[in-house]
């Protein structure tokens, strides 16, 4: 594990590429740009083919100082030895990951979770006392075209929350490109997840680099 708590800034998610060398070179950049988490997510690769390109990717991650992540198979997380686990709605609960990871004494473990459009289910993120909250799709998605749109408002509202303080991480996601990821940051993202506008670039280093610049350039009014 590399950390106790989720760092804010850019947090890039694999393409659905099945060139495992493409993807390592790619994520390399990304690290060397600024990257600060990973979040391996891939639903199209054969399982045994995921679980190896997955592995050399943490290992690439872990070399550079930056996160990895695990969408959605908290056991694959867990036996990848991940440092976290990110969680959408049909997934398996807080509690559920929460009391295994108890039961088997595991080290540090992230969760962070999918709120979609909902201040309610942010409410109830924090009650789970989640690591992080992600909002999204914060503009129109490529990747997930059907998903509903969430305000740029949440993050404020969110802060209003009982158990949210400025310590709480709220990320964005969705649609996030160059000519975008401003209005999130000043909004009030901690972090913007991205595929597309990082990875779907011809220079991820750059991008990667444009992304991190962002949290300096832009703070959330307080």
């Amino acid at each position: 594990m590399t950390a106790n708590t989720f760092p804010p800034g850019l947090y890039g998610i694999t393409p659905e590429w099945h060139d495992a060398d493409r993807l390592r070179q790619a994520v390399s950049l990304a690290c060397e740009g600024g990257m600060r988490v990973l979040q391996w997510r891939h639903k199209t690769m054969q399982p045994e083919q995921a679980r190896d390109v997955a592995a050399s990717l943490r290992d690439i991650c872990r070399d550079a100082g930056v996160l990895f992540i695990v969408n959605d198979d908290w056991e694959l997380a867990l036996a990848l030895d991940a440092d976290g686990v990110h969680l959408g709605k049909d997934d398996a609960t807080v509690a559920t990951v929460r009391s295994r990871l108890q039961s088997q004494g595991h080290a540090p473990f992230l969760i962070g979770v999918s709120c979609y459009d909902s201040l309610g289910l942010a409410a109830a993120a924090l009650q789970d006392q989640t690591d992080y909250i992600a909002f999204g799709a914060l503009f129109p998605s490529t990747v997930k075209p059907e998903a509903v749109r969430a305000p740029l408002s949440l993050f404020r509202e969110t802060r209003t929350l009982p158990g949210a303080n400025q310590a709480t991480t709220l990320v964005g996601i969705g649609g996030i490109n160059r000519q975008n990821a401003h209005l999130a940051v000043q909004a009030g993202a901690d972090s913007i997840a991205v595929i597309t506008g990082l990875f779907g670039e011809e220079d991820i280093r750059g991008a990667a680099a444009y992304y991190a610049s962002l949290f300096e350039q832009h703070r959330p009014a307080s």
